[in-house]
């Protein structure tokens, strides 16, 4: 599975003995505020996004890095269980 952000849009790639399957998602994430989102994956998403805009000597002056790293955290803590499922 290989996910690619742009922007509000994340777009989804799943390929399989020759087959694939693009799916196309539009969650809004680059603009949306923590107070708007709407699940606990939103809620990291948003906190790493707005924390590397802070922090530009990382490499994170470019908004589409910042949303592609931002991406791979969240679905890192997601995989490994650290984000805890809304109730």
């Amino acid at each position: 599975m290989k996910k690619i952000r742009s922007g509000k849009h994340l777009r989804t790639t799943i390929s399989d003995d020759g087959f694939e399957a693009v799916f196309h998602e539009v969650d809004n994430l680059d603009t949306k505020s923590a107070s708007e989102a709407d699940s606990n994956y939103e809620r990291v998403f948003i906190a790493v996004r707005v924390a590397l805009g802070h922090n530009e000597q990382y490499c994170c002056d470019d908004k589409n890095d910042r949303l592609s790293i931002a991406q791979v955290v969240a679905d890192t803590l997601r995989s490994e269980c650290l984000i805890r499922k809304d109730s």
